[in-house]
């Protein structure tokens, strides 16, 4: 019995003294731990060494609406962008300081999702101090003007009764709540004027007012235009 002891206690010790030899020369880096010659490597953490970095295990990178981590940054989806793939730009471009959308002209809401030309288009009852008589006009979608775009401006509108004289072919320019008439020619029951509008409007409660200088044959005439949403 003696002798079974002796013998089991020699095999321990050589097992023992066997382990350390096998981890004599191993060295095993980012808290690894060697066992019979192998390193064991944290969480995050690879390679014969443990010298292999997952960053994205080790820096516990979460990325949303379905992005996936590569080498500790998320790759996200088409439109998200962000640190974390938080934030959705649809139509403008991705401020990363404040972790916002800069939307394109034309755009608007949180991830620039919403045309900022809806809140405008409708019929309108229209007066102007340049012609007493009221009439109904229009404001709708336009596409660019320019035949030679390649590209839809969703800023663009088409509007009527800029010379109160019934035109139809005038377009404008809208920004978040406000409108600008660019210089343009327009017809009018034959005759061609120059408009303009002298500052931009701002739409208030479904209204807006709208000053136009009007040219015809180089005689500039003011008008304020009260348009009204029906």
């Amino acid at each position: 019995m003696k002798n079974f002891f002796f013998l089991l206690s020699f095999a321990l010790f050589t097992l023992t003294i066997s382990s350390c030899n096998d981890c004599k020369d191993v060295v095993c880096d980012n808290g690894g731990i060697c066992e019979d010659g192998n390193c064991d490597c944290p969480n995050g953490f690879s390679g014969l060494s443990c010298e292999v970095e997952d960053l994205c295990v080790t820096q516990n990178v979460s990325c949303l609406n379905d992005g996936v981590c590569v080498d500790g940054e998320c790759d996200c989806e088409v439109y998200f962008r962000g640190e974390s793939c938080q934030t959705y730009c649809v139509n403008g471009g991705f401020n990363a300081t404040n972790n916002t959308c800069n939307c394109y002209p034309g755009w608007e809401a949180d991830g620039c999702t919403t045309e900022s030309r809806l809140d405008w288009i409708g019929t309108y009852s229209l007066t102007s101090d340049c012609n007493q008589t009221g009439s109904v006009e229009t404001i709708a979608a336009l596409d660019h003007p320019e035949e030679d775009s390649v590209s839809i401006a969703v800023n663009y509108v088409r509007i009527t009764g800029l010379t109160t004289i019934g035109d139809t072919k005038a377009y404008g320019l809208i920004d978040g709540n406000s409108l600008r008439i660019p210089k343009q020619n327009v017809t009018a029951g034959g005759t061609t004027y120059t408009v303009e509008s002298k500052q931009p409007a701002i739409l208030g409660a479904n209204s807006f007012n709208i000053v136009i200088i009007r040219k015809y044959q180089g005689n500039p005439v003011e008008c304020t235009l009260s348009y009204a949403k029906q």
